[in-house]
């Protein structure tokens, strides 16, 4: 019994000093030396921040319109006996060409028998006044002076026949107003759109023979974005004067520029796409090649010019519940900056407010940036 309890006490005391014989090697074991995790730094491109003018642009296609055009036709009845051999569509016909001649052979004798008729009214007139004067020298010398009956001097007879000859003369002017309505010209200078006629062919009162437009009179319909006409210049809407504007015609391969100039607001905006007409006219309306109505336009407008303005990639451009913002690196740190945008596209944005010159704009997306966080530019 004792030799037992002996042995376990033994155990029990090789196993306490092996306990703390292990606990003294642990407590007293050196430590390694801790390094200090560096932190790690972001990496950004930027852009450096240029200002310089920057006139606002607005693109938009346009169609060329003619917005006013003249039916000709006849204001006497005949029979058609000339055409202009250059009144065909698409041809151009000066101011006062002849267009068309109608037979002039009624008008004439209609004339003629106009004026028979006046000499007829003015000689009888004559014969009247010379009768009338005869019988106030018989008054006279009978009556003295008495103050003759006005049927003595003819009065009565000298007023229905001056009218007579005020009808006759007025019956001449017609006939001779009617004689020259049998030729028809050109009231301005025009293309022609469409011919109604030909010799031969019998023309009445309101019958159209042939519809031209001005050529001074084109326009161009481009209709723009309300939200665009404050950067504008609107003749009255805004300003006294249009905005200037370049016309793109592409045909093909080849292309035609015009210059022209924002002459009107239209009359109503569209109910559909809720855009607002602008008309545009040219400035040299004889510019070549001729612009036709109906044909396609890309119209670039040259709005209101800004003295200092920033015009960097798309990229620098964040946006926080709607506001655009950048991040700009100052020190080395990233700093937030809100913007005031003037216009933005695929490829650039343009920027009026909240930048300064020669800052470094960080280019691309940034997950995760904070201002006043630590980074590094990528030179």
């Amino acid at each position: 019994m004792r030799k037992t309890f002996f042995q376990v006490f033994l155990s029990g005391l090789v196993l306490l000093l092996g306990l703390l014989g292990a606990h003294h090697l642990i407590t007293s074991k050196k430590k390694p030396p801790s390094r200090l995790k560096k932190k790690a730094v972001l990496a950004v491109k930027v852009v450096i921040a240029r200002s310089r003018p920057y006139t606002y642009t607005v693109e938009t296609t346009g169609t060329v319109v003619a917005p006013r055009k003249a039916e000709l036709s006849s204001e006497v009845p005949g029979r058609l006996v000339y055409m202009a051999p250059d009144l065909l569509p698409g041809n151009v016909v000066p101011k006062g060409t002849v267009l068309f001649r109608l037979d002039p052979t009624d008008y004439q004798a209609a004339l003629l028998r106009a004026k028979a008729e006046l000499a007829q009214a003015k000689r009888a007139l004559a014969e009247i006044e010379a009768e009338a004067e005869r019988s106030l020298l018989e008054w006279k010398r009978l009556k003295g002076k008495a103050p003759p009956p006005p049927l003595v001097i003819k009065k009565p007879q000298l007023l229905e026949a001056r009218a007579r000859v005020k009808a006759a003369e007025a019956a001449v002017e017609k006939a001779e107003r009617d004689l020259e309505r049998t030729v028809i010209q050109a009231p301005f200078t025009g293309r022609v759109l469409e011919v109604r006629a030909e010799v031969g062919s019998y023309a009445s009162p309101g019958k159209t023979l042939a519809r031209l437009y001005p050529l001074s009179g084109l326009e161009i319909y481009a209709p723009v974005a309300d939200h665009f006409l404050p950067y504008l210049s609107v003749p009255g809407f805004n300003a006294s004067s249009g905005s200037k504007a370049e016309l793109i015609w592409e045909a093909g391969e080849r292309f035609w520029r015009y210059q022209a100039r924002v002459k009107r607001l239209g009359e109503e905006v569209d109910p559909k796409t809720r855009l607002v007409p602008l008309y545009l006219v040219l400035e040299d309306p004889s510019a070549r090649p001729p612009l036709l109505p109906g044909v396609f336009l890309t119209v670039k407008i040259s709005g209101k010019t800004y003295p200092r303005a920033f015009v960097l990639p798309r990229r620098v451009l964040h946006r926080l519940r709607g506001r655009p913002f950048v991040w700009v690196v100052r020190g080395e740190r990233l700093e937030r900056r809100w913007v005031k945008l003037l216009s933005e596209s695929e490829k650039e944005v343009v920027i009026v407010k909240g930048l300064k010159e020669s800052e470094e704009v960080v280019l691309g997306p940034l997950r995760g940036g904070v201002s006043g966080m630590r980074v590094r530019v990528l030179r």
